[in-house]
């Protein structure tokens, strides 16, 4: 019996050994398993944390679907975290992103103003963040993929506008995101000096920007009628605001008017072919999603010697004159 217990005591005192031994070895591999910033140890993959602008918005998920589509066929991980569209919950997000480890971030729309107590939580553990429509790299951020586009649109909506007598003019905004922010003040330079134009500017939400758009189309052209001597002109900084105003139009048996507008959908393709549309910016952002992945690889591969960096994603004017050869050459457009 005392044999037995002396066995008994001395198989306990190996298995806590044992069992501190463990303890040690997991509290060592506790952080960050990263030989310098931005590197994973030998084995690990390379883990990117997306912030995405908000779950629904069309032109933002077809541009990070198409960052992880690429960075899966090279073997890297992705985290993502939706910010619905609120400046508050993507720095919450990089912060979280920080502490969970990933090797860089890629935030969507937000500009660095927006976001400098995410950027200085990412810059205390040496992660870089690229930035996604969010304007021009800064506050410390390591790339950015400009989506603005402004001029390409707004040039066209003053063309068309600035000889005529009576102009009102509709703006749909969305202050918030750097992207629609931009146009909005690069049109309102643009209109300087333009007596003839009345401008009604007003603020659309994400998520729900088509239900929004409508409703605040809905009320404007409830507020002024057409006498038949106004030109109209609907000016939506993207394409969900554009389809609700296109809603409200069509619900009030006016128009169409002229429209313009950024970020092409299956939704806006039928509004152009059926003349809601006047000119859609087809911002390729399916390209802007690989460029940013390209750009990241870029800074792994400098090492020390990165420089931050600004590339503006392509883009096309879409209208009823080239749309369907646009199609033809672009299937995937209606898929």
């Amino acid at each position: 019996m005392i044999a037995q217990s002396a066995r008994r005591f001395s198989r306990i005192r190996a298995l806590a050994a044992m069992g501190a031994l463990a303890a040690v070895v997991a509290a060592c591999g506790s952080s960050p398993s990263t030989d310098q910033a931005g590197t994973p140890a030998e084995g690990d993959p390379f883990k990117v944390g997306i912030v995405a602008l908000d779950a629904t918005q069309i032109t933002a998920l077809n541009e990070r679907t198409a960052a992880q589509k690429k960075m899966k066929s090279i073997g890297w991980e992705t985290t993502e975290i939706n910010s619905d569209g609120d400046p508050a919950k993507a720095i919450s997000a990089m912060q979280n992103l920080v502490q969970s480890g990933v090797n860089a971030i890629i935030v969507q729309t937000y500009t660095p103003d927006q976001l400098s107590a995410g950027l200085a939580a990412a810059k205390a553990a040496d992660i870089p963040v690229f930035s996604t429509a969010g304007g021009l790299a800064g506050g410390g951020e390591a790339g950015a993929v400009e989506l603005v586009a402004a001029a390409n649109v707004n040039d066209e909506v003053i063309a068309a506008i600035k000889d005529k007598p009576k102009v009102e003019l509709l703006q749909l905004r969305y202050t918030p995101g750097a992207p629609c922010r931009s146009r909005a003040e690069d049109l309102d330079a643009k209109l300087e000096g333009l007596s003839n134009v009345n401008v009604t500017r007003q603020e659309v939400k994400i998520p729900g920007g088509e239900q929004s758009a409508q409703e605040a189309t809905s009320a404007w052209l409830q507020a002024h009628p057409d006498d038949g001597q106004t030109t109209f002109m609907i000016w939506p900084c993207f394409s969900e605001a554009a389809i609700g105003a296109v809603s409200a139009e069509k619900q009030a048996g006016r128009g169409p008017y002229p429209l313009y507008t950024w970020d092409i959908s299956k939704p806006a393709i039928q509004a152009i072919q059926d003349g809601y549309a006047t000119g859609v910016l087809w911002i390729q952002v399916d390209k802007a999603g690989e460029q940013i992945v390209e750009m990241i690889k870029e800074w792994r591969d400098a090492g020390g010697s990165w420089q931050p960096k600004d590339v503006t994603a392509p883009s096309v004017l879409l209208t009823k004159d080239n749309i369907e050869q646009t199609l033809q050459e672009n299937p995937d457009l209606l898929s």
